[in-house]
């Protein structure tokens, strides 16, 4: 990604975007592993309790909200089970938020984020992850916006790399 920076950063009217691209793997990666050593440890090991804790008991909630943590569960499952899911720092995201921010008590797989996710430094990884998810869907993913200021490229490209160092570190789960 840096080689590639240092390619276009003297080229007039370059997109950035490929510059970013050539980390998307990578933070996909420390998402996931993070997701899955923390909490793949305290994941039911039987088919049917796993059936129960990825869909708790969610009529209580409203539409919108059990809507919402349907999706998640099930993005999770297919992490944590198949190994596959889908925006894993989108995942990560709304994990950590969830983790951090969300009151309600959901049980099930919610319970183990809620457990699981909390650590030093936690808050700011989630804004931090909030940040890149952000403009990885803008100028990335989605190319809502081209990515041709320079300035915003080399913050951002610092901010994705510690982000990476910072991830994979708090990939331990809680002895």
């Amino acid at each position: 990604a840096i080689m590639l920076y240092r390619f276009f950063e003297n080229k007039e009217g370059m997109n950035y975007a490929p510059v970013f691209t050539a980390l998307l793997g990578s933070m996909d990666e420390v998402s996931k592993g993070l997701i899955v050593r923390r909490l793949k440890p305290v994941m039911p090991p039987t088919v049917d309790e796993q059936k129960a804790w990825f869909d708790p008991y969610l009529a209580s909630f409203s539409r919108r909200e059990e809507q919402a943590y349907r999706k998640l569960a099930k993005n999770l499952k297919s992490v944590l089970v198949f190994n596959n899911g889908f925006s894993l720092i989108g995942l990560l995201r709304s994990c950590l938020d969830f983790a951090l921010n969300d009151q309600n008590q959901v049980g099930g797989v919610f319970d183990a984020l809620q457990d699981r996710l909390w650590f030093s430094g936690v808050r700011r990884l989630l804004d931090t992850i909030t940040r890149i998810n952000d403009f990885r869907n803008t100028y990335i993913a989605h190319q809502e916006e081209e990515l041709t200021d320079k300035a915003l490229v080399e913050q951002e490209l610092r901010g994705w790399i510690e982000a990476l160092n910072t991830i994979w570190l708090a990939e331990r789960p809680p002895q």
